[in-house]
Order: C-alpha cells, then sequence, then structure tokens
C-alpha cells in the first residue's frame, strides 16, 4: 500500500468574540490579521466556540455569561476554521434561540460543529474529517467542574463528561477511523493554573490507553502543560485564542495577564505517527499577534510539570499553594505589580505608611 501525504490540523484554545470585540469586527477591522500566516496552511483548523450570539434571554443561572452578535461571527471565517466544538460551559448562556442562532450562523459560513445539540442523541456524536486518504475522528466533552448550568428542562444537550462513556465512544470509532482525537473542556479546578489537575493526567491515559490519538484541552485560560503519553501528545489547555473582559452590569471579570499568552498547537499525521508543535502568540489588547519569544516561557512550564510529576508530594503541594496563592496572584495582574509588591503594600496598610 502507498503511504499517505501527511495532513497538518491546527488546533487553537478558547475563541471569544464578547463584549469590545463585537463592535471592533462589526466596524470591519481585522484583529486576527497577523496570525493568518499561521492558520491559512493547515489542511484543517479545529477551535473551541466559547462565546455564542445573543438571544433575547438568557441563563440566568450562570454567572458570567457572555454573548455575541451574528455579524461578529463572521470572523470565524477569517480564522480559516473548519470545525469548531461547542460543549462548553457557555453554550445555554443565550438560551436555546442563542444555540439556535449560532449553529445556523455555522452552517451559513460552512464550518462543522459538534458536541451539542438540540437532539439529544447527536449531541455526542463524532465528527470525520476525511483528506488524503485520512480519516480523522474528533470526539468532544464538557466536564461539570467547569460550571456549565445547563437546567434539566433545557432543549439545548451538551456532550457530558462521563469518563465510562468518553472510553466507550473511543473505543468504538477508533475501529472506524485512522486516528482518534479528542477535545476536552475540563479543568474547572485548575482555572488560571499552569498544571493541570493530578486526576486529568490519570484520565488522559486512560483514554489514549483506550484508543485515543491525541487529546486537545480548553478552558482554565492560561496555555497549560502538555506532554507524550505512548507518543500521543496531551494538551491539557490551550487557553485563550481571543478573549475580551466580560462586563455584566456592575461586574467586571477581566481576563489576566497569563490568559492573554497562548499558542497555536499544529499535529502532523503520517503513516509514521504524529508529531506536534507550537505556535506561541500574544493577545494585545484585542489583536493577536504572533509572539515567537513565549516559546521559551511555555516550554518551561513542560519542564516543570515533568518535575511535578516525578517528585512525590509536589503535585499536592503545587495544587495548595494555587488555591491559596492565585487570589494574589490575580490581584498583583490587575494592580499591575507582582506577588512582593502586594505583600509590601499590605503591610505598609497595616502600619498605616501608605
Amino acid at each position: 500500500m502507498a503511504s499517505r501525504q501527511p495532513i497538518r490540523i491546527k488546533f487553537i484554545g478558547d475563541v471569544s468574540f464578547n463584549n469590545d470585540y463585537i463592535q471592533l469586527i462589526e466596524s470591519g477591522e481585522k484583529p486576527f490579521e497577523a496570525m493568518h500566516s499561521i492558520l491559512s496552511d493547515a489542511d484543517f483548523v479545529v477551535g473551541n466556540l466559547e462565546c455564542l450570539a445573543s438571544g433575547t434571554a438568557q441563563n440566568e443561572a450562570k454567572i458570567p455569561r457572555i454573548h455575541t452578535s451574528l455579524k461578529a461571527l463572521e470572523a470565524l471565517k477569517d480564522l480559516n476554521l473548519g470545525l469548531v466544538s461547542l460543549a462548553t460551559n457557555h453554550v445555554y448562556d443565550n438560551l436555546e434561540e442563542g444555540f439556535r442562532n449560532t449553529v445556523n450562523k455555522l452552517d451559513e459560513l460552512g464550518i462543522d460543529y459538534l458536541g451539542a445539540s438540540c437532539m439529544k442523541e447527536m449531541a455526542s456524536m463524532p465528527f470525520v474529517f476525511e483528506k488524503e486518504g485520512w480519516k480523522i475522528g474528533f470526539l468532544n466533552y464538557v466536564h461539570e467542574d467547569t460550571n456549565p448550568k445547563i437546567p434539566r428542562e433545557a432543549e439545548v444537550f451538551a456532550s457530558s463528561y462521563w469518563m465510562h462513556q468518553i472510553l466507550e465512544d473511543i473505543n468504538r470509532l477508533k475501529d472506524e477511523v485512522d486516528k482518534v482525537v479528542v477535545l476536552l473542556h475540563w479543568g474547572g479546578k485548575c482555572d488560571y493554573g499552569y498544571l493541570p489537575h493530578q486526576e486529568q493526567v490519570q484520565h488522559a491515559k486512560q483514554m489514549i490507553d483506550a484508543g485515543a490519538s491525541a487529546i486537545i484541552g480548553h478552558h482554565t485560560h492560561t496555555f497549560q502543560s502538555s506532554f507524550k503519553y505512548k507518543n500521543a501528545p496531551i494538551y491539557f489547555s490551550l487557553g485563550n485564542f481571543c478573549f475580551d473582559d466580560i462586563v455584566m452590569g456592575k461586574q467586571i471579570f477581566r481576563i489576566r495577564e497569563s490568559g492573554r499568552k497562548s499558542g497555536v498547537v499544529e499535529l502532523e499525521i503520517s503513516d509514521t505517527g504524529i508529531s506536534d508543535q507550537v505556535f506561541p502568540f500574544r493577545l494585545n489588547g484585542l489583536k493577536v499577534e504572533p509572539d515567537s519569544s513565549l516559546k521559551s516561557q511555555l516550554s518551561s512550564w513542560n519542564r516543570r510539570f515533568c518535575w511535578v510529576r516525578t517528585v512525590p508530594g509536589l503535585y499536592n503541594f503545587y495544587h495548595y499553594l494555587l488555591k491559596r496563592w492565585e487570589p494574589v496572584h490575580f490581584h498583583a495582574q490587575l494592580t499591575n505589580t507582582n506577588i512582593v509588591g502586594v505583600a509590601v503594600s499590605k503591610v505598609k496598610r497595616i502600619f498605616g505608611l501608605g
């Protein structure tokens, strides 16, 4: 049998045209123009659509909520997207009307989607991409710890993260395709952390053992560490591709500095296996721009991840610090200082010096 030509699939993280992006895109601006050279040469581009179109009402049980406009969604074509995952914690923010508005727009734009549907039996259906003799199957799930808040009576169904079902789906799909890629909206216990939760590491290995060829995660707003298991690449979270601060009345949920650094992940699939590489970029205001200087920073977290996983007890200590120090780190980013600066200002206040 003749060898097949390799194909390159590129993945981007959370795509959200919320708040100021709406006016920017509707005015004709092109905030993603600098990424064209990275995304245009892929055989297929996959993204996580975090922000759906508006309806006449919102899911009041969900905080924070985000929305965009149908006109703004047309910018998805600028990203060369062929497929978007919809099993996210924001899929029901704008109720059934907003969901239907969104999928109708995706159909109009010629962009496929998976992970959610108005028909329960369709929500967990895989998507299969075919090119150059390859059949690549995609599965998509959202974890409860990301806080989707979809009520039982909702007429929108998202593909839920249940390990036994995921393993069954992988096992079934692997016999129908050449490779299985699992898209996961997870990591709610590690928002803005650079390392995934221990449970995620265990679950990722189980998915690979079941027959998955690669795992691509989303949700945490940070580009998290990655590693290979049995030669299968596992990216726990791609962070934000584009995301604006969320403004809800007097409440503002800001995108932190760590949420402005990310990367496009490329998987090259060939008869010899899967190779992967990262193209780093930065959110400069609302513009997305390549930034090769971030490569060493992203790599350093992978080295720390390896160290944390191998030293007994260190993983537990990391998560202890994340729960207690992360709010301080967040405050430091909001005030454009560092953790030492926060500590110094607190001491000054205690002694009435500042």
